[in-house]
């Protein structure tokens, strides 16, 4: 899996924008200390100023052994407030500004597109998100581990498995993503490279068209019914056949698509 700290990085930058509770209280806490450096109109700053800081330099004063403990904590917000740049957006968003600042710069990744404006089910973009991170306990990860678990693609019974032979290599997985194709009377790049697969994806999924909606939903429901049969298969010995999968996901995008969606889905024959 993941590090938490990555979880909670922005989408755009692979993360899950799950909020950083630790990050988030450290960001509370040095609005509030910005508050009492600009000195704003309220009591219990002005207060804050009479008793502690006495006409002192707040980034410079030593903090009073006296003082509360949560006056403290206050104060020591400073280190905080220094790492960040001085925050030029309105008051109401300065926890945000802030906030964003302490988790600092990551680059974006490429593959941002896919989690953006996905209609697909929540647990089948979650799937998508530790595909492209590299992160599905697929056989070859687990080995490395000191796991011993069979190796063997249960899928295929063919090669061994390893996330470019489960999503582009494995003869099961390459027939139900040409069935979903011939579905939706598309082609995609020939050869079995999951690589050549995925780079086609991305390319299709540019920009806010219906087909590109689409292809980004059938996608990221194919990944997560591949994994779910793979897992159905190991755990529970229940087995089900290409073209029963491929009518739920049809079946799924149906559902789950907005209207355009829909329109465009409804005109095609499975």
């Amino acid at each position: 899996m993941l590090a938490w700290e990555r979880v909670c990085l922005p989408k755009a930058t692979g993360g899950y924008n799950i909020t950083n509770i630790q990050v988030s209280y450290k960001a509370a806490t040095a609005k509030t200390f910005w508050d009492i450096a600009h000195k704003a109109d309220k009591m219990w700053i002005k207060w804050i100023h009479l008793y502690y800081i006495k006409g002192q330099n707040i980034f410079e004063m030593r903090i009073p052994n006296q003082t509360s403990w949560i006056v403290k904590k206050i104060l020591g917000a400073r280190d905080d407030i220094k790492q960040i740049q001085r925050p030029t957006v309105q008051k109401k968003t300065i926890i945000r500004y802030i906030y964003n600042q302490l988790l600092g710069d990551h680059p974006k990744v490429e593959w941002r597109r896919l989690i953006y404006h996905n209609r697909a089910r929540p647990k089948a973009t979650f799937t998508l998100w530790l595909h492209c991170h590299g992160k599905l306990s697929t056989t070859d990860r687990l080995r490395k581990w000191g796991i011993n678990v069979q190796s063997l693609c249960v899928l295929c019974q063919v090669s061994d498995e390893s996330r470019d032979h489960r999503f582009g290599e494995c003869s099961f997985s390459r027939g139900l993503w040409s069935r979903l194709l011939q579905w939706l009377q598309m082609q995609s790049p020939l050869g079995q490279a999951w690589t050549n697969l995925f780079t086609w994806i991305m390319q299709k999924t540019k920009g806010r068209t219906t087909t590109a909606k689409i292809i980004k939903m059938t996608y990221t429901e194919f990944l997560h019914a591949i994994w779910k049969e793979r897992k159905n298969r190991i755990f529970k010995g229940e087995t089900r056949d290409q073209e029963s999968i491929a009518r739920e996901i049809a079946c799924v995008s149906n559902i789950r698509g907005t209207s355009d969606i829909r329109n465009q889905l409804q005109k095609l024959s499975f």
